[in-house]
């Protein structure tokens, strides 16, 4: 369920929650590809603690991906 606002939000903000949303249906998308394609996924929630434009830590997502049988090196992905 979405928030009430007692003012309507800014382009800005509009923008950047468009942008949140387009960004997760991409992301949610190449996550289910990957499973079809016998990847095994795995997620792990993270916090920038360090930031200079929020007083509360910034979270992201670390993603490994990893086909069945096969040794490599994990590469980290941060959104």
């Amino acid at each position: 369920m979405g928030e009430n606002y007692l003012f309507p939000k800014t382009a800005e903000e509009q923008e950047a929650e468009g942008q949140l949303t387009e960004a997760m249906h991409t992301f949610n998308a190449a996550i289910k590809h990957a499973a079809q394609c016998g990847f095994e996924i795995e997620l792990r929630p993270g916090t920038w603690s360090f930031t200079t434009y929020t007083r509360t830590p910034v979270p992201y997502i670390d993603l490994t991906a990893r086909l069945p049988g096969r040794h490599v090196q994990p590469e980290l992905v941060e959104i």
